[in-house]
């Protein structure tokens, strides 16, 4: 019933369960085996190595594209038995991260504080829906309007962290990630399972009004949430920096209000009924685990490589990773006969989401040509987490290749002040899904227990990803 392609901005790539979208937290060479402000995110331990009292404000605005040519149903539209105009999507993700570290204790305690936005993501669907640029009106026709219309998801994480030195080189951290979820949706539901067909045209041949049967939901649902994150970092050598680090990821969950509005066929009325409703949305995210290696091999040169490794397998490859959607009333009771509803609409529902662990592989690279200034170089290849079988306009991830390429320059008394500027982009690899789960329900394993088979989708999948990144820190002492 719900979630666009969203962008998971927990990883220096935001990738899994969405799109692959690059979002470098803390600049190019943010990584767990640095240590500077951004490593409240990456990985608290390396804080225990920041001198002094540090800050760091870095954002980054990326312009992804999806493009979809045929999904479900054969891509043929009920109403005309003609296949389904191509349907795209145009969203600008903000990845940021405002940070900063106070020394308390010289060579032995830091601590530190960031605030980010964890995951942030989203689909506008609306010009498919209304090619004349305004409002999109149900009853929706594109082909994915079971998927998503409009949909805005929005976290702000803020990330106490504390670093401690044990003994000389090696450091250990810990943060907490307090998240506040925030969700706007606009999209049609297939409540009967009919892909909005009339039933009873169906049995007659007839094919008069195929979207009878489409609800249509608009909500918006806000919660907080709780993670944690814990990591080693050895420094010892400049050569041969070291740094791993655990995330537990805080789940989405957000809680709200909306409106379900019901199409005539099934309001007792024989007109379009909105009802209000209590919505909910709940989803559990990866765990990450990061390692990553740095060498500060002359002044001028650093190097680094590393991985990501999101376990969405170990949450979200069954029916317990699926994104529940509860959808009541506004007394907190199922929708049905008691307002005006000829059925009764299920009070949970659920988007399956079914997907792999996967890894986002780095390496990185810093040069600095003179006194005051330094350039990096990022590259990245990031595995996609969503098999061919769940793959939808809600459930998209793309297998892609790309980096950044930027610059810094230190300005003002002692150069206490860095500015940076950077440009990404990453290419996607189409996705051509030919056995996806749409309709399919007995006898294959894969879409046990609870089958996708109404929320995926067969066809081509294409996007795009590029983005601007700024930064200024200033170290104050």
């Amino acid at each position: 019933m719900l979630v666009a392609l969203a962008a998971l901005l927990a990883a220096p790539v935001a990738h899994a369960g969405s799109i692959s979208t690059a979002g470098v937290v803390g600049g190019i060479d943010g990584s767990a085996a640095v240590g500077n402000v951004a490593a409240v995110h990456w990985n608290p331990a390396a804080i225990a190595t920041v001198p002094g009292v540090r800050t760091m404000v870095d954002g980054t605005a990326m312009f992804v594209r999806v493009d979809a040519t045929a999904t479900r149903n054969d891509g043929i539209d009920p109403s005309t038995g003609a296949p389904y105009a191509p349907a795209s999507a145009r969203v600008t993700v903000p990845n940021a991260f405002i940070g900063a570290t106070w020394q308390v204790l010289p060579d032995r305690l830091t601590v530190g504080l960031g605030v980010t936005d964890a995951f942030v993501g989203g689909a506008d669907y609306a010009a498919s829906e209304a090619p004349d640029g305004g409002d999109p009106e149900p009853p929706f026709t594109g082909h994915q309007r079971y998927h998503a219309v409009q949909t805005s998801i929005i976290t702000a994480q803020i990330r106490p962290a504390v670093g401690v030195t044990v003994t000389d080189g090696l450091h250990l951290g810990g943060s907490l990630g307090i998240q506040y979820n925030m969700l706007n949706a606009l999209t049609s539901s297939d409540i009967l399972g009919t892909e909005g067909l009339d039933p009873a045209e169906v049995a007659a041949g007839t094919n008069e009004n195929p979207y009878a049967f489409d609800s249509v939901l608009e909500g918006e649902a806000r919660g907080w949430s709780l993670g944690w994150s814990a990591g080693v970092f050895f420094d010892k050598y400049e050569k041969a920096q070291v740094g791993f680090s655990l995330d537990h990821a805080a789940p989405f969950t957000a809680t709200g209000t909306g409106t379900v509005t019901v199409p005539a066929a099934l309001s007792t009325s024989g007109e379009r009924l909105p009802v209000d409703a209590r919505v909910s949305f709940d989803q559990t995210m990866p765990d990450i685990a990061r390692l990553f290696v740095h060498s500060q091999l002359s002044k001028q040169l650093s190097v680094g490589a590393g991985i990501e490794y999101q376990m969405w397998n170990f949450c979200c490859g069954d029916a317990d990773g699926d994104l529940t959607i509860g959808v009541t009333n506004a007394a907190g009771d199922a929708i049905g006969p008691a307002d005006g509803v000829s059925t009764t609409i299920s009070a949970t529902q659920y988007n399956p989401r079914r997907l792999w662990n996967s890894s986002n592989f780095h390496a990185l690279a810093g040069y600095k040509p003179a006194e005051k200034w330094w350039t990096g170089i990022r590259l990245a290849y990031n595995q996609n987490a969503v098999p061919d079988y769940a793959v939808s306009p809600a459930n998209l991830d793309f297998e892609s290749w790309g980096g950044v390429v930027g610059a810094r320059y230190r300005m003002g008394k002692d150069n206490k002040v860095v500015l940076g500027l950077n440009y990404t982009k990453y290419f996607l690899t189409t996705r051509e899904i030919t056995t996806s789960a749409w309709n399919r329900q007995d006898g294959d394993s894969r879409y046990s227990p609870a089958l996708p088979y109404k929320t995926s989708a067969n066809g081509t999948y294409s996007g795009a990803v590029d983005g601007v990144n700024l930064r200024l820190a200033v170290n104050f002492k």
